[in-house]
């Protein structure tokens, strides 16, 4: 096995320096830290990185460091992590190219074309920059000798950045899957009442929460009058009853006493989505409209995409029960 160079003993010269540099972020409790995948044969690397990224922060995440002596060892690390956001990697280990080799690996074999790659070598010449930039699927090179902890933290908070633009475009483009696949037609086609029940399921289902919630109709402003067509989980049995009993306290209620029009709330534990229906297909109201009440119960708060598909999917569903509502009346015109 080839050990790491000589140079290594200029990595990270200017720590004492920098080692405040990163005080201005701050650790947010109960967020994950960002993974992060040292790829090296010189313990003191793994040792020194550690020491140097002790205090680190970046979007209130601290890091969680994961060693690997050996390409091979890395190998199996990642077909076991589907989370690592940045992998710093030495390229003479086990061989002169052990880490180049590994790259390919990861990107083509495991397909991982998310997780940030930074080779840090101590032998620029054997693997020059232009060479393995062009070459290879990696997202920065830097010479150990060059490496000093501002530039490690620079580079850091650059691969994170770029990892969470990744991550929050693929679960974008998930979601938006989700709500696609979910089965409209067959839900109007079930009735209004099936449709609701069927609603609160969905929603659950595509923003990963438990089904416990209820949905309703609201004409007029006698909001707490209100039938609830489907409940789940503590509302299980809430359906043909008033909205008055339940809505007691908490989002739900703050949506419905509120005195101005109603409106989306969000808190941590919980969401209230309404959207409006036309007069006609909704069955009319003193006021010429209704609206569709879905008030869902969270394990866990909603971050920014899973608001807005959320409120994607309130407005599909919304669809969804206008159209169970036509198909009503066309069989029974009355």
């Amino acid at each position: 096995m080839t050990m790491a160079d000589d140079d290594d003993d200029f990595l990270f010269q200017d720590e004492e320096e920098d080692d405040e540099a990163d005080e201005g972020s701050e650790l947010v409790p109960g967020l994950p830290p960002w993974q992060v995948l040292i790829v090296d044969d010189d313990p003191e690397v793994h040792a020194m990185t550690r020491l140097v990224m002790r205090k680190f922060a970046f979007q209130g995440r601290g890091l969680a460091f994961i060693s690997a002596y050996s390409a091979g060892e890395a190998l199996t690390v990642m077909r076991g992590e589907n989370d690592i956001a940045m992998i710093l990697l030495d390229v003479v280990m086990e061989s002169d190219d052990a880490g180049l080799k590994l790259v390919p690996k990861i990107r083509d074999e495991l397909g991982n074309r998310a997780v940030r790659i930074i080779l840090r070598t101590g032998q620029p010449g054997q693997a020059p920059e232009d060479d393995v930039i062009a070459g290879y699927d990696v997202n920065d090179y830097k010479a150990k000798t060059e490496l000093t902890a501002r530039k490690l933290i620079t580079a850091t908070i650059t691969a994170l950045r770029a990892y969470h633009h990744i991550r929050t475009l693929e679960r974008s483009c998930q979601g938006m899957e989700r709500v696609a696949g979910v089965g409209l037609c067959h839900m109007a086609m079930s009735g209004s009442s099936a449709a609701a029940g069927a609603a609160l399921d969905q929603m659950a289902e595509v923003l990963e929460q438990p089904a416990d919630g209820l949905f309703c109709v609201i004409y007029g402003t006698d909001r707490l009058s209100a039938r609830i067509l489907a409940g789940r989980g503590r509302y299980q049995d809430a359906a043909g009853h008033p909205l008055a009993t339940v809505a007691d306290t908490g989002a739900l209620a703050t949506s419905l006493r509120g005195a101005d029009e109603l409106r989306h709330e969000f808190t941590d534990d919980a969401m209230t989505l309404v959207w409006p229906l036309t007069a006609q297909a909704s069955g009319g109201g003193s006021d010429g409209g209704a609206i569709a009440l879905l008030h869902l119960h969270l394990a866990r708060p909603l971050d920014e995409i899973a608001r807005r598909l959320a409120l994607l999917m309130m407005m599909r569903i919304a669809d969804a029960l206008v159209t169970a509502w036509a198909l009503e009346q066309a069989r029974d015109p009355a």
